[in-house]
């Protein structure tokens, strides 16, 4: 038959059933028995409603209500109906999360219909709750409360809901017809499939009961098939089938298809990496990898030099007790399975007890102390303690409680410390047999506030005065820092020379006569933090007589031209202009050179690869360019045209902004990679529902 001419007898066949059932629950959602989607249409409620797929009762969804904390508990539901006329409601219904557990979850104050009375949700299992009641007006309401009426307020109480059926009475006394063709395939040692035609209803068929020997096992819904598992192998077992409509109508007993199981005639695989630990004067440990096997091992059965002395069951550990210090024993494994199929013998593991069991204590670790402490970490180190046989571990402890182990060593670095906070700290040693030291000293660490990060600003107006041939004097305006400037660091030609604390000025000796220098100064503060090199202030010193005047009358005559080859100017020099805006050199032009180097004394931005650096997320760059036009930490247009730039810090600049880059492409390609790996499971799961939908393409054609 055509598929699509299939689909749509289906469609029409289901559109009949739907349209003569008297099942008043009938709105596509995940409640419905006929007509289950994942959806909560219908259902309404103070409480947050959603459709879950975790806990089913049948098919595949059902509906959650959960408490709010603000009155927020119950779930609603109306339908339409005749005063007068008797109805039977089904819910099946559970409890759910329980954060108040004072009370239980009911059904209570229904309106319009006789012969209710609260009934109380009890359990966290499916249990079907049914209602005879008389219709007193044409749009009753079914109400579920999550929790008691005294607990209105507490958030969290969950109650599910599911294979919703309300029925006028006496609507559906038809039951379906038996199922005829129950057959088996695919029968291993321990399952078996199970198949059969769907039966016929004049409602329609909303489930399908399986019995083992007479016993049920499942439910399929609608589905038919079912997939046995469990079983024994080498057993004959009877399957027999039952049909059922919402109405709870049953079909009579299918034909009984036997099944017999395969026989087990493989044994389990050898056990190969059995193993020994903690072995002491009279016991040790025996641990190995668990058995492989087509059904499943039952039990392991160990030796002690080639005689059996315990079986573990699955376990894959024994402790084995009762031997003689200082003795040699050879032990072995076998893995059995249910069939009495017994594996090769394991390798054998030769254990030699120890002498006289160790009782005597470590000395106590000495010389406790910190180092290296940040806002959340500190390195611990301490003198190793002596034992008669040996140390095996130090523990150590924060506030009297163990956060960690050393091994042999004598060293541990603590992390998750809240900055400005005080700690003690203390380390007990431990030998093999298990005795312990007394406590080491304590050492108290007081962590400091949140690291200071913000560079201070450049110190400005550098410049020099009272020079002699040998000496001058530095002054310069004080720098700005969120914390504090600490210290100013003075280079002459690129070389640090000295430091003034926190004065803004210093005395520079030990010149060459006639000689020029470049002076900068570079502010610190606390935390290590150095701001941009100040401007340069070029000084040059006088003869050993006094001071020489370079200058002459005819210095700046149109007819002269200089020519030198080393020329030093006292102050500043100008090319093109005379307004050399405060700079040692100003030129109104280009300028060419074979190279530039531009000596920084600033921070270069490697701290960027820091692990406490505080990388801005994207989504605060995107907001700080929509506010501001720029680049965090990049002067803006305006500030450039007004300012210019410097080389050398704008350099470090835009390397800081190259390093931030980077970090976002490694971030993103994690990001990336793992989008793979979800599109990989989510290709996967699309191949799996294309093998089910072809499987359902085969079966409705068969039909």
């Amino acid at each position: 038959m055509d598929k699509k001419l299939l689909l749509f007898s289906f469609l029409f066949c289901l559109g009949i059933f739907t349209a003569t059932s008297q099942n008043l629950h009938s709105q596509a959602n995940a409640a419905s028995i006929e007509n289950e989607a994942d959806a909560t249409t219908g259902w309404a409620g103070l409480g947050v409603v959603t459709s879950d797929n975790t806990e089913a009762q049948t098919g595949n969804f059902a509906i959650r209500v959960e408490s709010t904390a603000n009155n927020g508990r119950t779930l609603e539901y109306s339908f339409n109906a005749t005063i007068g006329v008797d109805y039977t409601i089904s819910i099946w219904a559970k409890q759910g999360p329980m954060v108040s557990t004072t009370g239980n979850p009911a059904f209570a104050n229904w309106v319009g219909m006789n012969g209710f009375g609260t009934t109380t949700i009890l359990g966290t299992d499916w249990v079907e709750y049914v209602f005879n009641v008389t219709a007193t007006a044409t749009n009753p309401i079914i109400r579920i409360y999550t929790s008691p009426f005294n607990q209105r307020f507490v958030a969290g109480n969950t109650v599910i809901v599911d294979s919703v059926s309300i029925t006028a009475d006496g609507s559906d006394t038809e039951a379906p017809t038996a199922v005829s063709d129950l057959t088996s395939s695919n029968t291993t040692e321990t399952t078996t499939d199970l198949s059969w035609s769907a039966s016929t209803d004049n409602v329609g068929v909303t489930n399908y009961e399986i019995f083992q020997d007479g016993v049920s096992i499942g439910n399929s819904g609608v589905n038919t098939n079912f997939n046995v598992t469990g079983l024994t192998p080498n057993t004959s077992y009877d399957f027999t089938v039952v049909a059922e409509d919402a109405a709870g109508n049953t079909s009579a007993i299918s034909n009984t298809e036997t099944v017999n199981t395969l026989a087990d005639g493989q044994a389990p695989t050898a056990i190969v990496d059995l193993s020994s630990a903690n072995t002491t004067d009279t016991t040790t440990d025996l641990s190995w990898s668990a058995s492989t096997d087509n059904i499943g091992v039952t039990n392991y059965e160990v030796f002690q030099d080639g005689v059996s002395i315990a079986n573990t069951g699955v376990t894959t550990n024994f402790n084995v007790t009762g031997l003689t210090p200082e003795i040699s024993y050879d032990f072995t494994v076998f893995a059995e399975d249910a069939a009495g199929n017994t594996s090769p013998v394991s390798n054998t593991e030769t254990v030699v007890t120890n002498a006289a069991p160790d009782t005597e204590d470590p000395t106590a670790p000495t010389n406790l102390t910190s180092s290296n402490t940040t806002a959340t970490t500190t390195d611990l180190t301490w003198t190793a303690s002596t034992d008669n046989v040996g140390v095996t571990n130090y523990e150590i402890f924060q506030d009297g409680v163990s956060i960690g182990n050393s091994g042999v060593n004598t060293n541990f670095n603590v992390t998750g410390l809240s900055p400005s906070n005080s700690y003690d700290f203390t380390v007990v040693a431990e030998d093999a047999a298990g005795n312990t030291s007394p406590a080491s000293n304590t050492e108290t660490v007081n962590t400091p506030g949140v690291p200071d990060t913000e560079d201070p600003t450049a110190p400005t107006n550098l410049t020099a005065s009272n020079t002699t041939s040998t000496s001058t004097d530095l002054n310069w305006n004080a720098s700005t820092d969120n914390i504090g400037v600490t210290n100013y660091e003075i280079f002459q030609d690129g070389v640090s020379i000295g430091n003034s604390g926190v004065n803004t000025n210093f005395n520079v000796t030990g010149l060459t006569p006639s000689t020029s220098y470049d002076f900068t100064v570079v502010a610190e503060d606390a935390a290590g933090n150095t701001s941009p090199a100040s401007n340069t202030e070029t000084v040059l010193t006088n003869a050993g007589g006094g001071v020489i005047d370079y200058t002459s009358e005819n210095s700046n005559l149109t007819t002269v031209d200089w020519t030198a080859r080393d020329l030093f100017a006292d102050r500043n020099v100008g090319i093109g202009t005379t307004n050399t805006q405060g700079y040692r050199l100003a030129v109104a032009g280009n300028v060419i050179a074979e190279g530039v180097k531009v000596e920084l004394q600033g921070n270069w931005p490697d701290f960027v690869f820091l692990k406490d650096y505080d990388l801005m997320r994207l989504n605060e760059v995107r907001e700080f360019i929509r506010e501001f036009g720029h680049l965090p930490n990049i002067p803006s247009a305006q500030k450039v045209k007004e300012d210019g730039i410097d080389l050398g810090n704008m350099d470090a600049k835009l390397l800081r902004k190259i390093e931030e880059l980077t970090l976002y492409l490694l971030e993103q390609e994690e990001e990336i990679s793992r989008l793979k790996e979800e599109n990989e499971a989510i290709k996967s799961i699309l191949e799996r529902l294309e093998k089910i939908e072809t499987q359902l393409d085969r079966k409705a054609g068969d039909q």
